[in-house]
């Protein structure tokens, strides 16, 4: 028979608990859904405060400063207090979204976007470091199939959301809108949550702290600026790429002399953890794909308005909260995880294969279909990359790891971006023709294709681990 990770009993599913998850969620959710909501509402913005050359920069801002910040945060959770940690990003991200709200300027809203980012940043990897504490392994496996339903929201609902509050309201009830669900967020984290206090001197790796920030913005500034705003051999994309060379290098000479780094190299001698984080770069490259380019074939190759081309992505949110929700009954009955990443690589494989069978005179509702295999990959490779990635480091580890896992994907959706933005201008060198969108979209799809094939081959090498085999961790 199959062997049950844990008993029923252990299973901590109290009323406190299940306030302070939702607080966690409420919080991740937040984080999510700011940075999709913005984007329908850039327009309204450029119109009140002028400057519209920069208006890219309140989605890159927010962007820049989440990834710089999610390691810095999940560090400091293993250090200090996990709980106080999370209130305090909150905090930042209350006070970030009050002013962009009332800022003045252009300018001001850029750096006020970039404050409210780097609290996301504590919110995301925050919320994921508080449910893995508060709950046993078979049963984050559940809230994990929450968060895939959040995340399918926030890219199909949040410019819905966006777009709704600026033409009822004012784009500035964007950021406004935060202030009361994260109220909401903050309560449910003092009452549900309680944690066992930390031991021990914190030690802060402030040079590595700056190493790493250096090199996380130079690279996401190349993933938002290589073959868009410059050329990739451009003086300015290559001077930046240096910097980032040379950051990392330092960087990683710097934490082999620290006695408490900032990423602990230590947890790379686990072979899950270096695979959980292949599964995860791969798991948002395929949903850059999935969610950008999609949509641009709907509107552009088969004339579908904006906003319904959105909604043409529910097909993929229903197949990876579908999959979520049945592969977390799956390893809460059974305890086992490997088959889950390669059968999440396998559908994305396959959900790729079909794109490159859409042709510029598919029906957009059949077209959405593919999404149904691209989303069930989906669902499986993020619920298992974070599980593995929890159950391959030791608990003082747990927030670093995370923050790690969560760069790692976020630098993955930068550089898909940018190398499956290069492929698909490439294919319209010769006009924004139906056919020419077909051929781009093929172009990414074939580039996926090949990312998902690696990914599945790493999932081969995934060792199944009993969840039972873990202490709880803190």
């Amino acid at each position: 028979m199959p062997k049950t990770a844990v008993p029923e009993e252990a299973s901590p599913f109290t009323p406190r608990v299940k306030i302070g998850v939702a607080g966690a969620l409420s919080g991740m959710a937040l984080g999510m859904l700011d940075s999709y909501i913005v984007a329908t509402a850039l327009p309204s913005i450029a119109a009140d405060l002028g400057g519209p050359g920069s208006m890219t920069w309140i989605i890159t801002a927010y962007a820049l400063a989440i990834a710089a910040s999610t390691q810095v945060w999940g560090k400091l959770s293993d250090q200090f207090d996990r709980k106080a940690m999370f209130l305090v990003s909150v905090a930042v991200f209350l006070a970030g979204s009050m002013l962009c709200g009332l800022a003045p300027s252009m300018g001001a809203l850029i750096g006020f976007r970039a404050l409210q980012g780097i609290g996301a940043g504590g919110l995301l990897v925050g919320a994921m470091a508080m449910v893995q504490v508060l709950v046993p392994p078979q049963e984050s496996t559940r809230i994990s199939s929450w968060t895939g339903l959040l995340l399918g929201v926030s890219l199909v609902g949040g410019p819905l959301i966006g777009g709704f509050l600026t033409d009822a309201l004012d784009w500035r009830w964007i950021f406004y809108v935060n202030v009361p669900f994260g109220l909401l967020c903050l309560v449910g984290t003092v009452v549900g949550v309680r944690l066992p206090p930390k031991s021990g001197k914190a030690r802060i790796d402030y040079a590595g702290t700056v190493l790493l920030v250096a090199a996380v913005v130079c690279l996401t500034l190349v993933t938002s600026w290589a073959g868009t705003r410059y050329a990739w051999n451009s003086p300015t994309i290559l001077g930046l790429c240096a910097v980032a060379v040379a950051a990392l290098t330092a960087f990683v000479l710097a934490e082999r002399r620290c006695p408490e780094p900032l990423v602990p190299f230590r947890m790379f001698r686990t072979r899950n953890f270096a695979l959980a984080q292949v599964l995860g770069f791969a798991f948002n490259v395929t949903m850059v794909a999935t969610v950008a380019f999609l949509p641009l074939y709907f509107q552009n190759a088969r004339g579908v308005p904006p906003a319904l081309s959105g909604l043409l992505l529910i097909p993929t949110t229903a197949g990876m909260v579908a999959v979520m929700n049945g592969s977390s009954r799956y390893l809460r009955r059974t305890g086992r995880f490997r088959i889950l990443p390669i059968i999440g690589s396998a559908c994305v494989a396959a959900g790729m294969a079909g794109v490159c069978f859409l042709g510029p005179d598919t029906d957009p509702l059949l077209a959405s279909l593919v999404g149904l295999p691209l989303g069930a990959g989906l669902g499986c490779l993020i619920q298992t990359t974070i599980l593995i990635t929890r159950l391959s480091v030791e608990p003082r580890d747990l927030g670093a790891a995370l923050g790690l896992g969560s760069l790692i994907r976020t630098l993955g959706s930068g550089i898909g971006a940018a190398l499956f933005g290069s492929l698909y201008v490439g294919a319209l060198a010769g006009g924004t023709t139906p056919a020419a969108v077909t051929d781009g979209l093929h172009a990414v799809a074939i580039g996926t294709l090949v990312v998902a094939l690696l990914s599945l081959t790493a999932a081969h090498f995934v060792r199944e681990v009993p969840l039972a085999d873990r202490p709880a961790t803190r």
